[in-house]
């Protein structure tokens, strides 16, 4: 697998970047930032990886939104060896394939998809897709629900366009009415983290939540979020 200079320079800068900050901060008295990843949600394991998995144990707080939520736990997969499907068979062209049937059932789907987006409907009527690759790369680890999970973890949701966002967590910041999510096996809480409204429907029956970027609270939570006294290590891809 050959990996594209850009991303092996990006790698040295935010190596260099993390181990510096981690040096003058310890991850207990810190709080990590997984901010929106856009189509570049892979960026995130650089910043993952050179973390490392037992560092981001320790973290006191971590913060994540949208695409990060499927990166954030991937990575514990992968870094814990409960993947189902090895990195290098995720390069490989069968696995593109996995993907593109997972989302476009039909020899017509992919043309009926952009048929909607072009008027201003979803493509997909579900997140079942999404929901798919992650049982197809993770399996069982997908299974766990919310609350296997440590504590210092914050997933953001959204109800609806113009209203708070809501967190979830193990701990007295989880908003009350997302408490029941903790028994959810993470695969669902993944995809509705990442379900971005013009794409895979935004809040529908049986799905209730979707991405918090396509909120007006969206800006203002991260700058709370930011705006205390603890130390923030802030990883945005896709900016």
């Amino acid at each position: 697998m050959q990996v594209p200079a850009n991303i092996l320079s990006l790698k040295k800068r935010v190596v260099s970047e993390i181990n510096d900050d981690l040096a003058a901060h310890a991850p207990e008295d810190s709080c990590l930032l997984l901010d929106s990843t856009g189509p570049s949600f892979t960026r995130q394991y650089i910043v993952l990886n050179a973390i490392g998995v037992e560092r981001l144990a320790k973290f006191g707080e971590i913060h994540a939104f949208s695409g990060s939520v499927y990166a954030l736990f991937g990575f514990l997969a992968f870094a814990t060896g409960r993947n189902k499907v090895s990195i290098d068979s995720l390069c490989h062209p069968e696995a593109e394939t996995v993907f593109r049937n997972q989302h476009h059932v039909g020899a017509f789907s992919g043309l009926r998809s952009i048929s909607k987006l072009m008027v201003g409907r979803p493509a997909f009527n579900s997140v079942n897709p999404l929901v798919e690759s992650l049982e197809y790369m993770f399996g069982d680890f997908v299974d766990q629900p919310f609350s296997a999970f440590g504590a210092n973890i914050h997933v953001y949701l959204a109800k609806a366009k113009d209203s708070p966002l809501l967190v979830l967590s193990n701990n007295e910041r989880c908003s009350p009415e997302l408490e029941r999510l903790r028994k959810l096996p993470i695969k669902h809480v993944i995809a509705m983290a990442a379900n971005v409204p013009i794409v895979y429907g935004g809040a529908r029956e049986g799905t209730p939540y979707f991405d918090p970027v396509y909120t007006a609270h969206y800006l203002p939570t991260l700058k709370a979020i930011t705006s205390t006294d603890r130390h923030t290590l802030i990883s945005t891809p896709w900016r």
